[in-house]
């Protein structure tokens, strides 16, 4: 006599994809990276956070915001530039608005520039409330991150107590129009060899906020467009 099929109710089979599914959208809610959201024009921005070495997560530190480049992630630009910076601060690395290749970037039009440049800021003055921030956050950008940077310093100076734009560019153009908000420390980096955003363009960015009245100084390096943040290290830390 053959055995008698094994036959599975209907209902308990939904009811076990039901529990697959549900398992599955928890885990991918577990592991996704934070967000921030700005309700003023409903644009979020993904970010991760490090913290120093010793240092309790719920303590006051300094904050420092980093924006990396286009076709980057945050978490890739973390672990190639700023995981060796010895520095006591909580560091928050912001992942760009837009997809790009297989990483994200960040806006290059004037218009799409007034949009998120003021996402960008008011995504920083949430988050220095959400963590217990030390003073004013410090930004710092690279390439399109660093365009990013040096519009902030511009548009929204105020908001910080340093910025350090690596290896980006700035024209009036970009800026549009409206007066400037001064009040952050700039410091420029840029390789002289650097055939992605030429020294001229970062050299006309310092010119371009100098005649907005801003406190700007620019060190030059031998490097190129990725190999300046081994010449910088020393610098910044």
């Amino acid at each position: 006599m053959l055995p008698t099929p094994n036959k599975t109710n209907p209902m308990k089979k939904l009811i076990i994809l039901i529990i697959i599914i549900i398992i599955l959208a928890l885990l991918q809610w577990w592991f996704k990276d934070p967000s921030i959201n700005v309700p003023t024009n409903d644009i979020s921005f993904e970010y991760i956070v490090k913290y120093p070495a010793n240092s309790g997560r719920s303590n006051s530190l300094p904050m420092l915001v980093a924006l990396h480049g286009n076709g980057d992630s945050a978490k890739n630009f973390y672990e190639t530039t700023l995981d060796q910076l010895n520095i006591p601060v909580r560091i928050i690395l912001l992942k760009g608005p837009l997809s790009y290749g297989s990483g994200s970037a960040w806006p290059l039009t004037p218009d799409d520039f007034n949009k998120y440049g003021k996402a960008v800021n008011e995504a920083i003055e949430l988050l220095t409330r959400k963590y217990p921030t030390r003073g004013k956050p410090i930004l710092l950008g690279f390439s399109t991150g660093g365009i990013m940077a040096y519009y902030q310093a511009v548009k929204h100076g105020d908001t910080y107590s340093y910025i350090f734009p690596v290896s980006g560019k700035l024209s009036q153009k970009m800026l549009g129009n409206g007066a400037p908000r001064l009040g952050a420390r700039v410091f420029a980096f840029h390789g002289k060899n650097d055939n992605v955003i030429s020294i001229s363009s970062g050299r006309h960015a310092v010119e371009v906020l100098r005649s907005k009245g801003i406190e700007v100084n620019l060190t030059e390096f031998k490097s190129g467009h990725h190999g300046i943040f081994t010449d910088m290290k020393s610098t910044i830390s």
